[in-house]
């Protein structure tokens, strides 16, 4: 005969299970210190560095630096199986709580987590609510969306991958199963819900995935960035949503009959994830339930045996995925690994397998052109050069900053380059703002300005050739991990400088576009 002692509070189970109440007092709070008692490393050693302790605010921006030409599905997402579910006790539990109305994914996001798992009730026939089983989540769709947006729009670099599953059957729902409200509902109304979030979220949602006119390829950074993609949309009866790829290299297992055996699962599909090149999504959910016999927390974050009297510590699956990528395990793409209760080193861990896409090369007098007319940074990634405050109300001139860059663009951000309007400058151009005003070297009393010089934004001088306001545009190629992209250098005419950024503020919104000494 053996028993098991937890080493924390509750989680979640992945079927719909109501809860029991006398799961809330089955295990003590042990908390997570009961394996491994070794000092925390960079890439974390203890229990608690894989489980249950996401950190404090980080990785707000992690993926600015990786190569737009990189594919969803040649990168590694740290994502939460059942993302909101927080309430119910040990059998509906599986992440920290952070709060209601999706603030817990407000705090996911703020600390890395780029891939969710989203279930949803009808609730009155016209809404969705989240729900794990039968217990529902205090939160809405439109609290997920909202907060998606909201996070997104302060660091358009990022993207978010959703996988959204329909947790109540459209039919004969069980004793342990929600039901939809109505229970008349059915799988096409439910679609028509969803579309009309789309509509009202439009700026949001990566179009081609929620469309319902054919499932896609996995995308390319550069079109997702700022936007929530649309993976998975399952129990909705139709395959024309998310990636098409989404399901086909899945490990989800969700009821092993020991932690061993679903660590072998994860294992074998961490490892066909690095090994293959395929333009593939690859899947993981590194969690398990096996009703009140073994609870989602235990899985993830391992327990203490006490069988013959003798007392075994058994990891988790979070602690062996962490030492198995410390020890070099999965040495490539991992895919999305889906987790319960991830702790902040298995979070660094999947993000550092995508340092192969980190663009290289860059240069902070380096800048590149982009569609919606923003000129962004190659050094210091999503910062784009930015009208900034005017010098006076007459509004005829301002400084010129950087800030992060955003999706839309607002009219600040957008520059262009023409040429002038006189004929001694046809070799040059002038850089101007939406508001038609040229990009300026300070005149400073007839003596060229040294490098570190702040740049303005001013009338463009139309009588006579202005050297301050012409610039030489030279191409030049900027290496990525996925090839070779085209750059621009910006020479001024009068002081041979570049168009740059001021290191000492450039990680500040409003810091120094400037000029400096152009790489060669």
């Amino acid at each position: 005969m053996s028993r098991s002692t937890c080493h924390g509070p509750g989680v979640g189970t992945r079927r719909r299970s109501r809860p029991l109440a006398r799961l809330m007092t089955l295990c003590a709070a042990l908390g997570a210190t009961l394996l491994t008692p070794a000092d925390a490393g960079a890439a974390g050693s203890r229990n608690e560095d894989a489980y249950r302790d996401l950190g404090s605010v980080t990785r707000l921006d992690w993926m600015a630096n990786i190569a737009d030409d990189t594919s969803l599905a040649a990168m590694s997402l740290p994502g939460t199986h059942d993302t909101l579910a927080i309430h119910g006790g040990a059998a509906a539990q599986t992440q920290e709580d952070f709060g209601d109305s999706a603030k817990t994914l407000k705090a996911q996001l703020e600390r890395g987590i780029r891939a969710i798992d989203i279930r949803v009730r009808v609730s009155g026939g016209e809404k969705f609510t989240i729900h794990h089983g039968v217990v529902y989540q205090k939160a809405n769709f439109d609290d997920v969306l909202s907060e998606a947006q909201s996070f997104l729009g302060k660091h358009p670099s990022e993207t978010v991958v959703m996988r959204l599953r329909a947790e109540c059957p459209f039919s004969n729902p069980g004793a342990a199963e929600c039901a939809n409200d109505p229970k008349s509902v059915d799988q096409e109304k439910a679609r028509k819900i969803f579309s009309e979030y789309v509509g009202n979220y439009r700026d949001l949602f990566y179009g081609p995935s929620a469309s319902g006119q054919g499932s896609i390829a996995a995308p390319t950074l550069e079109k997702v960035r700022g936007k929530l993609v649309l993976g998975g949309f399952d129990g909705f009866g139709s395959d024309k949503y998310g990636i098409n790829t989404f399901y086909k290299n899945e490990e989800d297992h969700f009821s092993p009959s020991t932690v061993q055996q679903k660590w072998d699962y994860v294992k074998e599909n961490i490892d066909r994830a690095a090994g293959s090149t395929a333009n593939e999504m690859f899947v993981t959910y590194t969690s398990a339930s096996k009703t009140i016999l073994r609870l989602p927390f235990e899985y993830a974050g391992g327990y203490r045996q006490v069988q013959g009297g003798v007392t075994t510590e058994v990891q988790g699956v979070n602690h062996r995925l962490m030492k198995y990528l410390n020890n070099g395990g999965g040495n490539g793409r991992l895919g999305i690994v889906m987790m319960d209760f991830p702790g902040w080193a298995l979070r660094d861990n999947i993000i550092s397998r995508n340092d192969p896409y980190l663009v290289k090369g860059g240069d902070r007098a380096i800048w590149t052109v982009n569609s919606n007319k923003t000129y962004s940074n190659t050094e210091y990634r999503n910062r784009c050069m930015v009208r900034g405050p005017e010098f006076d109300s007459s509004k005829s001139g301002g400084v010129v900053t950087q800030r992060a860059c955003q999706s839309p663009a607002p009219g600040s951000h957008q520059w262009e380059s023409r040429k002038p309007s006189y004929k001694e400058g046809k070799d040059y151009f002038w850089v101007t703002a939406n508001n038609g005003k040229c990009l300026t070297v300070p005149y400073n009393n007839g003596t060229p300005p040294s490098a570190g010089t702040q740049l303005f934004w001013w009338d463009c001088e139309t009588r006579w050739f202005s050297g301050s306001q012409l610039w030489n545009v030279v191409p030049t190629k900027v290496e990525t991990p996925g090839g070779v992209k085209t750059g621009y250098k910006f020479i001024n005419n009068w002081t041979g400088l570049c168009l740059s950024m001021d290191r000492a503020t450039a990680s500040a919104s409003g810091g120094k576009v400037t000029q400096d000494v152009c790489p060669k």
